[in-house]
């Protein structure tokens, strides 16, 4: 993008639409199948340790192409490597249907993790490298939102679907991903004119000899935060609630306004002082992880559904918020030199805080109920964002 686009839409940037469009398909095609495969292993006469196996295979792929992608890219180039992602995502997917074993759908889980984790790191690099550093944060914001939206219409309706159309459907949606193999090569030649980026004000001056870990590293602590809250809240929805529906309200409140956060703090961040924005979602982050904890101690029925779904409402409003601040930071913090290391160190500690949050709450909450797992995360998630916020002020 030159001088004269810079006060374009960003979906009109060059490149922009195309990568978005590559994006949808692939996060479409893994939000459908993320929680049918387990219960195809299920029906296929799986155990459920090889059911639940499915999803920790997935993310355990997923993270491994995610911290290959900086080689991959230098080596290979972006069209290759998107190619290669888009496939890995949608032609395996039609082992769950071509075979009726469970092992195919460990093996298609498998290939389906490293598509996944090409997509995401390289999704979020793609979007920084085509627009200039002062509108990194709208181009995160609207990224948040080609990701959100799909995941939010599919993983929740992927069971009806299913039990309406059948498993063959499923999965050709599931291939979506193929389809986007023709926006591969005009994309990957626009990212290879933007792979050196200019060095504007926004970018400059991390020194080299400093690792990019360190750099980020207040920035990743608030996204583990943020997503281990969410993590945990997503895995026991069920067990919080009274019944099916007040889960599901509650799941809504929180997926509901995750998703339009991801673009409005996206958005606000080019404007607004950056760390008190995340301040402040931080703070509404504790106090919906205090309101849910408490809803599971208050023993007024009418009262603890209300704190249910005001926890549910304050933690995606931060569990969405966090998640674009974190990375609009973490790119400046890192500088242009290093975009796609920062883009897996951040993908890759989402997808960690999403399974350490879900883990420490079972854990938790098997040794000393779910309301005592809560209120320890609550306390953690204190500390985490305290730690943070005073490393980012210094």
């Amino acid at each position: 993008m030159d001088a004269n686009d810079r006060h374009i839409p960003i979906h009109k940037a060059q490149g922009v639409r195309l990568l978005l469009i590559a994006v949808v398909l692939g996060v479409a095609s893994f939000s459908i199948l993320l929680p049918l495969s387990p219960a195809w292993a299920l029906a296929r006469g799986a155990s459920e340790a090889a059911a639940g196996s499915v999803t920790t295979v997935l993310m355990a792929t997923t993270i491994m192409a995610q911290f290959a992608m900086n080689y991959a890219i230098r080596t290979f180039g972006w069209t290759k490597v998107l190619a290669l992602g888009l496939i890995a995502l949608g032609a395996p997917a039609t082992l769950q249907v071509l075979s009726s074993g469970s092992a195919a759908i460990l093996i298609s889980s498998a290939l389906r993790g490293i598509g996944f984790g090409i997509l995401t790191v390289g999704g979020a690099t793609a979007m920084a490298l085509l627009v200039p550093a002062e509108r990194r944060g709208a181009a995160v914001g609207v990224y948040g939102l080609a990701v959100a939206f799909p995941q939010l219409l599919l993983m929740s309706s992927a069971p009806v679907l299913d039990q309406r159309f059948g498993s063959f459907a499923m999965t050709l949606i599931a291939t979506l991903p193929l389809a986007g193999l023709f926006l591969v090569r005009p994309l990957g030649r626009t990212l290879s004119r933007h792979a050196v980026p200019d060095r504007g004000p926004a970018d400059s001056g991390s020194p080299q000899r400093t690792s990019t870990f360190r750099l980020i590293a207040p920035t990743l602590l608030i996204l583990l935060i943020a997503t281990s809250s969410g993590g945990a809240v997503l895995t026991f929805a069920s067990q919080m609630a009274p019944d099916a529906a007040s889960a599901a309200i509650m799941l809504l409140c929180m997926t509901g306004f995750a998703t339009p956060t991801r673009w409005i703090f996206g958005v606000l961040s080019d404007r607004r002082d950056m760390l008190k924005m995340i301040a402040g979602l931080c703070a509404a982050l504790v106090l919906g992880m205090a309101a849910l904890s408490a809803a599971l101690s208050i023993d007024d029925p009418r009262t603890a559904q209300w704190a249910l779904y005001a926890g549910g409402t304050l933690l995606g409003l931060a569990y969405g918020g966090l998640q674009s601040t974190s990375l609009v930071l973490a790119f400046r913090l890192g500088g242009a030199a290093r975009l796609t290391r920062v883009s897996v160190l951040w993908n890759a500690s989402f997808d960690l805080g999403t399974g350490a949050g879900a883990l420490a709450a079972g854990g938790l909450a098997t040794a000393a109920g779910l309301p005592f797992a809560f209120a320890c995360l609550t306390v953690l998630s204190v500390l985490g964002a305290a730690i943070a916020l005073r490393r980012l002020q210094d």
